[in-house]
């Protein structure tokens, strides 16, 4: 048996003999590195192993016991899971609340532990800025909510605005395995027990409590939403007499700006979006960088940026000018030639009228019964056989269309 553990799932029981392999997701998803108040992108690095076992095994079975996390981390491995063409199984080994309730619906088949719960609720968020910036924050988690009741509605056979109603409603809905599977969201209870059951009193436990409770899965310290978590519901709700005060929370500080701003690359931004998924902390770090650099540079004037539009623009402009004029002569040309042809068709519509009225002007005379007389004196047009006018003379085509009308009057040659 092969195990590979890594931050939040451990992949094992990869038997080559019945083509099958364990992935163990257990604890929050994704992990938190508490040096730079980051989550790790360990969703990018489970895409990639899970790709590598697909090409090796045909039953994968994705073990959960999770308090949730990110849906930045979980809607990768949700879809990766749900597209994949091989045979899925999840499992809910103990809980699977909030994100990881999304993974276990990724399973073509969906199991659940006998003593195993499910919680669904809204998506969350922390952040800090103006009364615009929390509105847009509220906009964004309401798409979220949508999104979710859209996977739960498509697994359970349930309509979305069903869903909606039922548990979107700012509540932490906490499931059974019996009511899980009455609600469509899991096939098959198994017959085992998980050893790490969540505990009875947990749906009326909060939200960081039950992060809290899987503190000792890792051997990391608390998870930085929980810490805010706790912070926020400090400052909103009244403590208890014997509640402890509890130590003032700094906000995840951002990536270092480079304070030499007319050399700024902007390269520390650009690493964090080359990640592919970027979290809120990520998007504080880029936001503080641009702010930055505008800050310390905040002295263009209008017509100094304009100057700097048209300098950018001048070679497209020229190019957009010749072209135009390149055009114009090209249809004088054609206009021209256009012209020329017009004349050409003119001139052989005359020729045309011209022979055929000769043809008839022949015609009539034929018909008239009047024979030529010869005309006495000296022809004028008549043709010397003498070696002096055969070398002068050169014979034409005129020469021949008039002998031929000559003949056809019965004027002979002499």
């Amino acid at each position: 048996m092969s195990k590979t553990q890594t931050s939040f799932y451990e992949i094992l029981n990869q038997s080559n003999t019945t083509k099958t392999v364990d992935i163990l997701i257990y604890g929050s998803i994704p992990s938190f590195d508490y040096d730079t108040n980051k989550m790790k992108n360990s969703a990018e690095q489970f895409v990639r192993d899970f790709q590598q076992l697909e090409k090796d095994y045909d039953r994968i079975n994705i073990h959960i016991n999770s308090p949730g996390g990110s849906v930045y981390h979980a809607f990768p491995i949700f879809n990766i899971l749900k597209a994949s063409k091989k045979d899925i199984h999840t499992y809910n080994d103990g809980m699977a609340a909030s994100a990881a309730s999304i993974l276990l619906l990724s399973g073509k088949k969906i199991h659940s532990a006998k003593n195993g719960m499910v919680m669904i609720h809204n998506a969350l968020n922390i952040i800090w800025g103006n009364a615009e910036e929390l509105r847009e924050a509220a906009d964004v988690l309401d798409k979220y909510d949508g999104v979710l009741a859209s996977h739960y509605a498509e697994v359970s056979g349930k309509s979305k605005e069903d869903i909606l109603a039922k548990y979107f409603d700012y509540k932490d809905h906490w499931l059974t395995a019996e009511e899980a599977q009455e609600e469509g969201l899991i096939h098959e209870i198994e017959d085992y027990e998980s050893e790490d059951a969540p505990p009875s009193n947990i749906a009326n436990m909060a939200f960081d409590e039950v992060m809290n409770l899987y503190k000792g899965k890792t051997t990391e310290q608390d998870n930085f939403l929980t810490r805010m978590s706790n912070r926020v519901r400090s400052l909103f709700s009244p403590a208890p007499p014997t509640a402890q005060i509890e130590e003032p929370i700094t906000p995840p500080t951002p990536s270092p700006i480079p304070t030499n701003t007319d050399t700024m690359d902007f390269k520390n931004s650009l690493d964090i979006l080359a990640k592919g998924q970027v979290s809120p902390e990520d998007l504080a770090a880029i936001k503080a960088e641009i702010e930055a650099f505008t800050g310390a540079n905040e002295k263009f004037t209008a017509a100094e940026v304009q100057n700097k539009v048209d300098a950018a623009t001048a070679p497209l402009t020229e190019q957009i000018t010749n072209l135009t004029t390149e055009k114009e002569n090209l249809a004088n040309q054609v206009t021209t030639l256009s012209n020329e042809k017009t004349a050409i068709e003119t001139e052989k519509t005359s020729l045309t009228t011209e022979v055929s009225n000769l043809k008839t002007d022949i015609a009539a005379y034929r018909a008239s019964g009047v024979k030529p007389t010869p005309a006495k004196g000296a022809d004028p047009d008549k043709i010397t056989d003498s070696a002096d006018d055969s070398e002068d003379y050169l014979y034409s085509e005129a020469d021949a269309e008039l002998a031929q009308i000559k003949a056809e009057m019965g004027i002979k040659k002499k």
